[in-house]
């Protein structure tokens, strides 16, 4: 049953992703006649937003006599996606809405990269992402004061490549360890933050105009371990991401 409702929830954002575009489809239907010469976008410039259909979970690992009542859950949530080639933005969330059953889910990220690349080609590109990122991240169960919730400071870098794989598809593929600190509200340091991420995007060019599609995956794992036990927590995530490219 929870499958089917988040299920569900992903056609629903497809459909309202494929209807944000609905001008730029007609416009190219129509245009046959007297074909425009596209304008060709260099290999990793694109922006993307998007929608993720994203199974998690939040797992206690710390010693369970320092922690009475746990946050654990395993559900999905909802992301909206923002990224550009230096600003990566997204919001998380989850409830009744996504079938969480007593608890519920915030997460809001920032990140600014910069790619240095090390192979530059009109076909092919590859290097070192260098980035900041700034998270919060809040899990609380319903109808209790019992939550978690913690803003952290990471720094990370890793590997990037950006594959053109014909006129039509193009691949951004991107994985990086990040660490830093954690803390929560009204403290400057709590603890420690573990995170590894990557991704694969998948471009479809002009499929909408001079828009692209963009199916992607997502990965997402951190570990917490903040000072006093009762929040060394696991988060765990896989994305399923429909896109437009711009």
């Amino acid at each position: 049953m929870h499958f089917v409702k988040s299920f569900r929830l992903l056609l629903l954002s497809i459909l309202f992703l494929i209807l944000l575009f609905p001008a730029a489809s007609t416009a190219q239907m129509f245009s046959i006649d007297n074909p425009e010469p596209r304008r060709e976008q260099t290999l990793g410039t694109k922006s993307m937003a998007g929608l993720s259909w994203e199974p998690a979970s939040f797992s206690f690992w710390g010693d369970p006599a320092d922690n009475n009542e746990l946050l654990d859950f395993n559900n999905s949530i909802l992301r909206f996606r923002l990224d550009s080639p230096s600003l990566v933005i997204s919001l998380g969330f989850g409830g009744n809405i996504t079938g969480m059953d007593g608890t519920s889910f915030l997460g809001v990220n920032a990140r600014l990269l910069n790619n240095l690349g090390i192979i530059r080609r009109p076909d092919f590109q590859f290097g070192i992402p260098i980035q900041l990122t700034s998270d919060l991240t809040r899990v609380r169960l319903d109808d209790t004061d019992t939550e978690f919730q913690q803003s952290s400071l990471i720094f990370g870098s890793g590997l990037f490549s950006n594959v053109k794989l014909s006129d039509r598809f193009s691949l951004n593929i991107a994985a990086t360890p990040n660490y830093g600190f954690s803390f929560s509200q009204g403290n400057f340091f709590g603890g420690s933050l573990f995170r590894f991420d990557g991704k694969t995007l998948l471009f479809i060019h002009n499929l909408f105009g001079e828009s692209d599609l963009t199916l992607g995956y997502h990965f997402d794992y951190r570990r917490y371990d903040i000072d006093g036990n009762i929040y060394d927590y696991d988060f765990t995530s896989h994305s399923i991401t429909l896109g437009i490219a711009f």
